[in-house]
């Protein structure tokens, strides 16, 4: 196996980091703390990822928080490595959110990752299907350090006594091994399968239990259930007719409330029938028949005096015709006043002598002021008329008065006609002042013929009688409308009394109602409150049965005997496990007798070659992890290597390192690693190493990682030949 690249896209310091190895030696030089130990941890990871390889209470391996990149970026690797004549690229994802490997194979870069199929942690294991190597036995291996091996149980099924041994079957038997670890030994494991077995047929059995008690349970809450059912039953019956009667008492409650209100308003026949028909008791009739039994009483008809009023219409009517009269009258009257005082001022001058017209003149005087004499008395007569309160008559004087004062200016102011327009005027006026006496008459008889219809002598008489049965027919009136409002107090006391009684009854009935009321409330509610109580504990019996209907008895006993035969599986393959384990170390017994001479053999030739024949005889026990002893040569001590120096030490787990590595079955040499391996060495058995190394070096792939410069000066002249080794300088 040659490791031809290593790409470090974030690890530890390195950040896109990119190294190409030699085939041969590769020499990294450097000081302390450069990031040579990061590299070689690179490798490793590339190779293998940073998991554990058997099961362990933590699944990563404690390098793979301290190799975390130092700087923002991808926590992840690329490797190309040879093997079998096949190169191949892994690159590697190391963040456990997104871990991911993938594989491909050069120079075409096919994707070869799916042909690799999973195991149980979802890991492909690319390498370990390369090599037949966990990462525990490849480190043990390839990786020289002063460390005990960390896998040497697994190391056996890595050797052969045989020269064409099948790899195939010493992998099965390391998986075999590996499986017996991983199935357990004893039941009473907890992080082994069998003890998980053992535990789960434990817990189906204790399951088992839980489902039959559940069963007898759900019988048991099925039978609470159904008399819950039906005693539900029987309470919404029970609350359905109390509901009913309640309906029923609230609205015979709002009725009487209806009627309570009604009975302030006032009754008529019609009503007295509704009342009586629709009587809820028999008191309630009671009541609307002696109520209205006195209604009947204070309605009983009287006769009323009606004669006032037949009179007094005819009556009214001949005032208001004799008022008409009265105002056309005096409308004449004016009319002949005004006919007067225009003949006054139209009268034509005499032509006769002077003489005769200072004589007519003075007649004319004498009869204006004895017309005007008269007309002062019938102005006093008419003044008299309108103050005593006899319009009429005082109007008649009035006129009276005014035509006399008329004609008396007439008289001083009349002239002689001399015939022609001026005296056909005077005529004209003249006649139609005797049209207007004539219609005075008129007005004045029919005047007086009405009057006398009523047996009255003037206008005066007729207004006295108008008066008088005024008088009477408002006394009628009054004593009519106090008989009326005397029965109506009768009717309003009998109402108020009737009222009362009635409301009476039915705050009676209504206060019994709303008790019945009350009771029926309070008894639907003790049912709701009951019914309540019995929808929870039916709610809680189901959910106690959904809890334990998941507790299937039948499934449960299906579960147990899937989970008793999966333990007897595994017992059966930790039997055949431990039968194949035991030929196994049966195996081991024959490798004593023939492999570990050959080792030991090895070991004792590389000791020998590195101590210059200081030491020649050294033993791998396979019994104790192929730990190391070794025969002091000159009092033939048999020595633990914790008894020797530093340095010994050193070229001990070098020995044991190189001798397991050659007698470990591959079929290409696997690569070798030396982390500043040398410090303890002295100069001469550093010569020496180095040149067995060198050796090594011809088909195996070296990786030398030192801080001195001893390594470097004594390789220096095999590194300059060819292109087969290489230097690689750090910082």
């Amino acid at each position: 196996m040659k490791i031809e690249e290593l790409v470090l896209g974030g690890f530890g310091k390195w950040q896109d980091a990119s190294f190409r190895f030699a085939p041969g030696i590769n020499l990294f030089y450097a000081p302390n703390e450069s990031g040579k130990s990061t590299i070689l941890q690179g490798i490793f990871a590339a190779l293998y990822g940073v998991k554990r390889d058997y099961v362990k209470s933590a699944r990563y391996l404690p390098e793979y928080e301290k190799y975390r990149p130092w700087q923002s970026g991808a926590y992840e690797t690329i490797i190309t490595y040879k093997l079998a004549g096949k190169t191949y690229r892994l690159h590697r994802q190391l963040t456990k959110e997104r871990e991911e490997a993938r594989l491909f194979l050069d120079p075409e870069w096919t994707e070869l990752t799916d042909v690799y199929l999973e195991d149980r942690r979802k890991e492909r294991n690319f390498i370990e299907k390369h090599t037949g190597l966990t990462r525990s036995l490849f480190t043990d291996l390839t990786w020289i350090r002063r460390e005990p091996l960390q896998a040497a149980e697994h190391l056996i099924p890595t050797f052969t006594t045989a020269e064409e041994a099948n790899p195939a079957v010493q992998q099965i038997l390391a998986e075999l091994d590996r499986e017996v670890a991983v199935i357990g030994k004893k039941e009473r494991a907890e992080n082994t399968l069998l003890g998980k077995a053992a535990t789960k047929v434990a817990q189906k059995e204790q399951e088992k239990e839980n489902a039959k008690a559940a069963w007898q349970t759900i019988s048991h809450l099925t039978l609470q259930i159904a008399e819950a059912k039906e005693e539900c039953q029987q309470l919404e019956l029970r609350r359905s007719r109390l509901q009913q009667r309640l309906d029923r008492s609230t609205g015979q409650a709002k009725a009487l409330q209806e009627r309570w209100q009604r009975s302030h308003a006032p009754v008529s026949q019609q009503d007295w029938e509704w009342w009586e028909q629709t009587a809820l008791s028999e008191a309630e009739l009671a009541i609307h028949e002696e109520a209205r039994r006195g209604f009947t009483q204070v309605n009983m008809p009287t006769v009323a005096v009606q004669q006032g009023d037949d009179h007094l219409v005819p009556l009214q009517h001949d005032y208001e015709k004799g008022a008409q009269l009265l105002k056309q009258r005096e409308a004449l009257h004016v009319r002949l006043a005004t006919l007067a005082v225009s003949a006054l001022s139209t009268s034509p001058r005499s032509t006769a002598s002077r003489s005769t017209r200072q004589g007519n003149h003075a007649k004319r005087k004498r009869g204006a002021v004895l017309m005007w004499g008269s007309a002062g008395i019938l102005s006093v007569f008419g003044l008299i008329g309108f103050v005593s309160g006899h319009p009429v008559l005082g109007g008649i004087s009035a006129t009276a008065a005014l035509v006399l004062f008329g004609f008396g200016v007439f008289l001083l102011r009349v002239k002689e006609s001399t015939g022609g327009p001026k005296q056909t005027a005077d005529n004209d006026a003249v006649q139609e002042s005797q049209r207007v006496q004539e219609e005075i008459a008129s007005l004045d008889a029919e005047l007086g013929r009405l009057v006398q219809r009523w047996g009255a002598s003037d206008w005066d008489t007729f207004l006295q009688r108008r008066e008088e049965l005024l008088k009477s027919t408002r006394k009628q009136q009054s004593e009519q409308l106090l008989s009326e409002m005397a029965k109506t107090k009768q009717e309003a006391d009998l109402s108020a009394s009737w009222g009362e009684a009635l409301r009476s009854l039915l705050d009676q009935e209504k206060n019994a109602h709303e008790t019945e009321q009350s009771k029926l409330r309070i008894e639907i509610v003790q049912i709701e409150e009951r019914l309540q109580e019995l929808r929870e504990q039916m709610a809680r019996g189901n959910g106690e049965m959904a809890v334990h209907e998941s507790l299937s008895l039948s499934r449960a006993t299906d579960e147990l005997e899937e989970a008793q035969a999966a333990l007897r599986q595994l017992q059966n393959k930790r039997d055949a496990l431990q039968l194949a384990r035991e030929m196994l170390q049966e195996a081991v017994g024959e490798w004593r007798r023939d492999s570990t001479p050959a080792v030991n053999q090895q070991a004792s030739e590389i000791i020998e070659h590195i101590t210059g024949g200081a030491y020649r005889d050294v033993r791998l026990d396979p019994r104790e992890g192929f730990a190391v002893r070794l025969l002091e040569p000159t009092k033939q001590m048999v020595l633990e290597q914790d008894q020797c120096s530093t340095g010994t030490i050193d070229q001990l787990y070098l020995a044991q390192r190189l001798a397991l590595v050659h007698h470990a079955k591959q079929s290409e040499p696997l690569p070798l690693f030396f982390d500043d391996h040398f410090v303890h060495y002295d100069e001469e058995r550093l010569r020496r190493t180095l040149d067995y190394v060198a050796m090594l070096a011809q088909e195996q792939q070296v990786f030398l990682f030192t801080c001195h410069e001893r390594e470097l000066r004594m390789l220096a002249p095999l590194l300059r030949q060819g292109n087969r080794h290489a230097v690689h300088r750090i910082g």
